[in-house]
């Protein structure tokens, strides 16, 4: 078994210390070890309604990639839903429950699938229903009198002005693909009517996660900065915000657990962290227990509330562009395993989940290198697999030392993706992350090797490469994370 040691650190609870003394019962629920300091409990249950939203999927079809014919198991066109495969067991005290609070707003049916994604189900506003199709729609006026606007959030702008180049909408991208996914038809370059059900199946459940509920999470970070800094001062001392963007990663389903509990059929963007690192060896203890990236994240995330609440407002920019980074860390893992896993053969399942983490970091590898998000676009759009998987890997591999945006770059290493194993014994051939070929220039070397050799070892500067692409260092990403019990329970 290969072994390599990790850059993300290992601390006991990557939490810093809020307003609470330890052993004193916190006022509002934890969220996988984070204290929020206002209710955000409805928001949260938005993961209930990806839950609901999988579980009306149906089954898989198990057809071959481009095979729309007939099967046993799937009557009819293999590539269509119908409305009796979307619709499953109706959770009737819930719809009930929503209908008698908000029958005046015409309260979704919670019959289906599409509905559930259109309209809502389980998280709940003091008016309304929350709906993730909501989450992707409108960005053109969201926060459009705010400081920031939602379209002019740095991660959000990339992302429209990827989209737009590839002719699809640049304010409703993320709500067309899915409603695209869900009626069959073409979206861009992509057709959904001929790639089969499970394609779609996957690229909606995945899809709605990465291309609507990412994207709304960065937004309410974007929100809490503007509330901390209104017209140039600091005016709001609330971090209402910031605890949004929590729940909208960890999901209700991380409530009251445990730092570092695994939670069982769970698919939001915590449990992703988790379910990655077990492919990749990052997680705490290797190949078990938090993925390090959550760990990183949850001391990011508990620090920008600190500084939330005591109103220093410039730290929370950087703070914002680092965990925005690093919540597409399990994307870029989920890429590379369906990478390999479709690169000699394609099955509708995993090219449709190819499709789905692809999608999510594609904007970024093309703010770094064009030509490397062209031949993953390839692959994941155009369905054309003819390419060299070694060389677009590799291309892919070459954008993490700028992949994300301001203080998030240089958060993604070889050491914090991992290389990809089969099981712990086994890493897949052809998939260690070779930091010798991460740069095509001096200034990538110099990065590689450590600013601190100074001019005295130039000379040298050979022989101490050949040294650290055997022995790579370690080291911690952020100095102040502080490390205490775990939250009570």
């Amino acid at each position: 078994m290969k072994t390599r040691s990790n850059t993300l650190t290992r601390p006991l609870v990557a939490v810093l210390l809020g307003s609470h003394a330890f052993g004193v019962k916190a006022t509002y629920q934890y969220f996988a070890g984070y204290e929020p300091l206002s209710n955000v409990t409805h928001h949260s249950m938005i993961d209930l309604d990806l839950k609901d939203v999988i579980d009306g999927l149906g089954p898989n079809c198990g057809e071959d990639l481009n095979d729309c014919s007939a099967t046993p198991a799937c009557p009819g066109n293999a590539c269509q839903y119908s409305a009796d495969e979307m619709s499953f067991p109706t959770d009737e005290a819930q719809c009930a429950f929503t209908v008698a609070n908000y029958a005046k707003i015409n309260a979704p049916a919670c019959s289906n699938s599409y509905d559930i994604w259109m309209d809502g189900k389980n998280s709940l506003k003091e008016t309304a229903v929350r709906s993730i199709s909501k989450f992707a729609s409108g960005a053109e006026s969201k926060g459009s009198d705010a400081a920031i606007p939602y379209k002019d959030n740095a991660f959000i702008k990339v992302m429209n002005e990827y989209w737009e180049s590839k002719g699809l909408d640049k304010y409703t991208w993320g709500f067309d693909m899915i409603k695209a996914a869900f009626d069959g038809t073409q979206i861009g370059e992509l057709n959904f009517g001929t790639v089969g059900r499970t394609f779609r199946k996957e690229a909606i459940k995945k899809g709605l996660l990465y291309l609507n509920v990412y994207p709304y999470a960065i937004w309410e970070m974007q929100d809490q900065i503007n509330d901390c800094r209104v017209d140039g001062t600091n005016e709001d001392p609330s971090v209402k915000a910031w605890d949004e963007a929590v729940a909208f990663w960890a999901g209700s389903q991380t409530r009251d657990y445990a730092y570092g509990e695994t939670i069982d059929d769970d698919n939001f963007i915590y449990a992703l962290g988790d379910k990655r690192c077990a492919n990749f060896g990052t997680c705490a203890t290797g190949f078990s227990g938090t993925a390090l990236v959550n760990q990183e994240l949850l001391a990011l995330f508990n620090r920008g509330k600190e500084q939330a609440r005591s109103l220093e407002c410039e730290p929370i920019d950087d703070i914002h562009e680092k965990i925005g980074t690093l919540m597409m860390l399990p994307f870029i893992q989920g890429t590379l395993r369906y990478l390999y896993y479709t690169k000699d053969s394609q099955d509708a399942k995993t090219t449709g989940e190819l499709w789905a983490f692809a999608t999510a970091i594609l904007p970024f590898v093309n703010e770094v290198n064009p030509t490397a998000a062209e031949a993953l676009y390839k692959r994941a759009w155009l369905l054309d697999f003819s390419g060299s998987y070694e060389a677009d890997k590799k291309l892919l591999e070459k954008t993490y030392s700028k992949f994300g945006v301001g203080a998030g770059k240089g958060s993604i290493t070889c050491e914090t993706i991992g290389d990809l194993y089969s099981d712990p014994q086994n890493m897949l051939s052809e998939n260690t992350c070779s930091s010798s070929s991460l740069s095509d220039n001096d200034d990538g070397l110099a990065l590689k090797l450590g600013l601190g050799l100074g001019a005295a070892c130039v000379a040298c500067l050979g022989l101490t490469a050949m040294f650290y692409s055997k022995e790579r260092k370690t080291k911690l990403m952020y100095d102040d994370l502080v490390k205490i019990k775990a939250p009570p329970v």
